[in-house]
């Protein structure tokens, strides 16, 4: 080996080193210069394409991805890291045809059926997730990372034996996966001589974890304590994962503080009512919202159980398509607004055929969607522009009982809000206000949807629903625990059984825990 290519390999390695303890930013200007002089180099476009996918810049990494292919177009690799880069542009039919393209190519790669076992379940399709995960355990059996995607997906669709029996598996090849142990925690109800119960006690007193690890296993031991009614110690596990969760995120709240203002004062300004889009798309969209945790998944499967309606789930379009079109960087663009809403009829079109075309890859035959992102509550005023013939269903619940439950899990992204009793407290504040303000606007076009009043009536605020959703009742919709659904949130165990009431006032035992919370919450 030359000198110049020893010296360049070093340089390489250096930066995979730098890539593996997350310094993304320096690996992305340390390669584009080594480019320059070395640009026949194949594994600086997949290092570069990759610390691109980490910093979330999927259209820079899905460029040089494509630019790698051109050099080695079988290169299964790069085509395995492009395939995933177009997965989260939403660009499931580019991506499904890598996938199937490197199969063909090396039916043994298994990475290539993991991936595509992912995107199966984005697009709601658990039953082929599942084949293929099955396919990659049948080639290493030994992955904990398949088996763990596994206990995910028969937790989706309700199957929980079978999902803690691929958590535990999981935990077998590798007892620092601590997100299988939190799938267990989610999936059972503990005693105290339990002995996951146990094991995690052990686990987070002896074993070395790094935070991450130990993050997951205090949400899931705190819920283990709860079941046993040890509240003292549960709160204790809650107060330490939190605070893992919140110190690991680069987040500015006054970002979320400016963006509830700025919406008010944009769309007090607006005539709304002359902004109608004239869309005539067959689908009836059904936007179920409200804050996270208030029941949204509840009452999306009893939606859902209506033989005309599909269930979609937690659709993240609506915020993306509204974050490229009326955002610059991560700040409403009030200029934005007012070119579009108020003087380009054709724009709005698109923007509301752009959605309505993510909608269609369901392929669904029903004409009623559901799409319950809880957080589409901040755009109520796009969504009546761009869907007048939708319906927003707003999900409510006890404010303290719903940040408790916000407080207790661990979401996968965009709930920041939630790590700490403060900051939640605020929130909820401005999503209060924000609802007051749409519901002052928009009163007809809004339906409220209280999980207390579900509760204890569950038949005739079940019917004020289906009513309101323009639907003929059926008897299914009491029967919502039966529906097959997929359900990828944290509810999917409570959204598998009949109405219960354990969950009403569970706020009061958390109570001495919670002061700052409590002082908050207006």
């Amino acid at each position: 080996m030359s000198d110049k290519n020893q010296k360049l390999e070093q340089e390489v390695n250096s930066i995979i080193n730098q890539f593996n303890v997350g310094n993304h930013e320096a690996v992305i200007s340390k390669v584009k210069k080594i480019i320059k002089k070395f640009p026949e180099y194949l594994i600086l476009y997949n290092i570069l394409g990759s610390a691109y996918q980490q910093i979330g810049e999927h259209n820079f990494a899905r460029s040089t991805f494509s630019k790698a292919i051109k050099m080695d177009p079988n290169n299964i690799t790069i085509m395995n890291n492009l395939a995933n880069t177009h997965k989260r542009l939403e660009e499931f039919d580019q991506s499904e045809d890598l996938f199937k393209k490197i199969i063909k190519i090396n039916p043994k790669y298994t990475y290539a059926f993991i991936n595509y076992g992912n995107l199966k379940r984005d697009m709601n399709d658990f039953e082929s997730a599942i084949e293929l995960y099955k396919k990659a355990l049948e080639l290493e059996s030994k992955l904990p990372v398949v088996n763990f995607a596994l206990a995910l997906a028969y937790q989706g669709i309700g199957k929980f034996d079978l999902a803690i029996d691929y958590a535990n598996k999981t935990l077998k090849l590798d007892k620092g996966f601590t997100q299988a142990d939190k799938i267990i925690s989610q999936s059972k109800k503990y005693n105290s001589g339990d002995k996951h119960f146990i094991e995690m006690k052990d686990k987070i007193k002896n074993l070395k974890l790094n935070n991450l690890q130990k993050l997951n296993l205090h949400f899931a031991l705190a819920k283990a304590y709860e079941d046993i009614g040890d509240i003292k110690n549960s709160f204790e596990n809650l107060k330490h994962g939190n605070k893992l969760k919140y110190d690991s995120l680069n987040y500015n709240f006054n970002n979320e503080i400016k963006l509830f203002k700025d919406l008010k004062e944009t769309f007090e300004k607006l005539n709304i009512e002359k902004l109608i889009n004239s869309n005539t798309s067959k689908k009836k969209i059904i936007f179920i919202l409200g804050m996270p945790r208030s029941g949204t998944t509840l009452v999306e499967q009893i939606i859902s159980s209506h033989s005309k309606v599909f269930g979609a789930g937690e659709l993240p379009y609506l915020s993306k398509i509204l974050s490229k079109n009326f955002f610059n960087k991560s700040e409403l663009s009030k200029e934005k607004i007012r070119n579009i809403l108020t003087e380009n009829n054709e724009e709005i079109d698109r923007i509301a055929n752009e959605y309505l075309d993510y909608i269609d890859k369901f392929n669904t035959k029903e004409n009623n969607i559901t799409d319950k992102a809880p957080l589409n509550f901040r755009w109520i005023g796009f969504i009546k522009v761009l869907f007048p013939n939708s319906k927003i269903i707003h999900c409510t619940r006890n404010s303290k009982d719903n940040c408790l439950s916000l407080f207790k899990n661990i979401f996968e992204g965009g709930l920041n809000f939630s790590y700490d009793q403060k900051t939640l407290g605020t929130f909820y504040n401005l999503y209060s206000d924000l609802m007051i303000f749409w519901n002052q606007k928009f009163s007809s076009f809004i339906h409220e949807a209280n999980y207390e009043k579900i509760l204890s009536n569950q038949l005739e605020e079940s019917k004020k629903i289906i009513e309101f959703c323009g639907l003929d009742w059926e008897e299914e919709c009491l029967n919502f625990h039966e529906n097959k659904a997929p359900i990828k949130t944290m509810s999917t165990a409570q959204a598998r059984k009949p109405l219960y009431k354990s969950s009403l006032n569970s706020y009061e035992k958390f109570s001495p825990y919670l002061e700052t919370l409590n002082e908050t919450i207006k």
